[in-house]
């Protein structure tokens, strides 16, 4: 199974990604760790493209792809075999974010979903990307379903929660995540 994961930052699609690698030994490819590892120039962005279109094809028969991206997400839609898009708060999500920036920051704590040189700094461009974490909800509650219907109309959608993570997982080990759905009211 080829699963993208999507949501906003601080949603806690890392954490699902390697949750859904020690249950099922796929390849996972966080997007984050080679994206800053660039120079974010439009060179970089051919690259990127190429890079995920190359783990792809390496591994075509099960993956998991932890990322948004969206001007590179047409890639990973046309040959995902369903998309999980992470839901949590607003709230909830800033405090993620600032959580791990201060973790990284002052206690060295590594992350392994990114690229080791990169640092954030409580900058304008800090509080840009907060203020971006904000508004993900509003900007993409039709915006990702209009880019999924677009470019992978009959590939499945699961929108998950928080408490609906462990469910999940265990549908993915078990083979039958095509059947979450079933389990989300029960």
């Amino acid at each position: 199974m080829r699963i993208m994961l999507i949501g906003s930052p601080g949603s806690g699609k890392s954490t699902l990604a390697r949750q859904i690698q020690l249950a099922t030994g796929w390849p996972l490819l966080y997007l984050d760790y080679y994206w800053h590892q660039t120079d974010y120039s439009p060179a970089a962005k051919k690259r990127f493209i190429q890079f995920q279109k190359d783990f792809m094809a390496a591994h075509p028969q099960n993956w998991i792809i932890d990322g948004n991206y969206s001007g590179t997400m047409a890639v990973r839609l046309s040959q995902a075999d369903a998309i999980i898009w992470l839901q949590v708060p607003r709230g909830i999500a800033i405090k993620r974010v600032v959580t791990r920036s201060l973790k990284r920051r002052y206690f060295g704590q590594e992350r392994p979903d990114m690229a080791p040189e990169f640092q954030e700094r409580f900058d304008q461009d800090y509080w840009e990307f907060l203020k971006f974490v904000w508004g993900f909800p509003g900007r993409n509650r039709q915006a990702l379903p209009a880019l999924i219907h677009e470019n992978a109309p009959k590939t499945p959608l699961f929108i998950v929660s928080q408490r609906d993570r462990a469910k999940l997982v265990t549908k993915i080990a078990a083979g039958k995540l095509l059947d979450f759905s079933d389990t989300l009211n029960e």
